[in-house]
């Protein structure tokens, strides 16, 4: 789907073109099992977060992870998934962590499939991650931002995550542990209060490797792409605001 050209609610003037008339361009990254086809029902259907994003002026791209699940994978679907997106019927993978969390197996195929994808679809102006699509989308930034991939890319010039922790993989935690590069993309991060898959503490853990980060604390909300309410719907379109030169006012 289009962008919608209104302010919030559909009314307001235009949002005018980005330098050569180009809409800017967002970059969509679903979660662990799912699909970009699913996340787009997350955000549109289950949610208002697809809305806000395209009432900003952004033209959303929904990617498929490279691994897609086999039979013996499609077992292990959380029910309330296949219940909730029953009209979807594959299922993606970014990488399957060990039982310990600390390797993450077919990481490197799939870093490798994003540099194609990257060539081929973009350039895109941000990333926006659900759960693990999530750390993804942050450990991206900060391997563009060392020099160790995505490295043709344009910088990235924000991320949008939701309901993510950083890696645990051993071979990241010295990018946790140095301190963080200075060309970091700005970010703004939504985590639940009543989040189990990704508690509380671990969303912190991620903040804290993102300077200046805005954080949306959201006290009712669990492992899902929230609702936003209006002041934190306000605060992500103000989040957007500044990476729309001369779009100040208009959404």
């Amino acid at each position: 789907r289009g962008p919608r050209r209104a302010g919030p609610g559909g009314r307001g003037p235009p949002v005018p073109p980005t330098m050569g008339n180009a809409t800017p361009r967002l970059l969509c990254l679903h979660s662990f099992r799912t699909s970009g086809p699913i996340l787009k029902d997350q955000m549109f259907q289950f949610s208002n977060f697809g809305e806000k994003l395209e009432h900003a002026g952004y033209d959303l791209e929904f990617l498929n992870a490279p691994y897609q699940c086999n039979e013996e994978d499609e077992k292990k679907v959380y029910a309330v998934v296949k219940q909730a997106f029953s009209r979807h019927k594959k299922y993606y993978e970014w990488y399957n962590a060990s039982d310990d969390k600390t390797e993450y197996r077919r990481l490197d195929e799939t870093i490798a499939y994003l540099e194609r994808m990257l060539e081929q679809k973009g350039p895109f102006d941000g990333l926006v991650g659900f759960s693990q699509g999530g750390s993804l989308a942050h450990l991206m930034a900060y391997l563009q931002a060392t020099g160790q991939a995505f490295t043709r890319h344009p910088p990235f010039k924000f991320i949008v995550i939701l309901s993510s922790r950083r890696s645990r993989a051993t071979i990241h935690q010295p990018l946790w542990q140095a301190p963080p590069p200075k060309n970091l993309p700005k970010a703004i991060v939504f985590y639940g209060g009543k989040d189990k898959a990704c508690p509380v503490e671990d969303a912190k853990k991620l903040i804290e490797t993102l300077p200046g980060a805005e954080e949306v604390y959201l006290p009712e909300s669990d492992h899902r792409v929230p609702t936003l309410p209006e002041a934190e719907g306000g605060r992500l379109l103000d989040f957007l605001r500044q990476f729309r030169p001369g779009c100040c006012g208009c959404f």
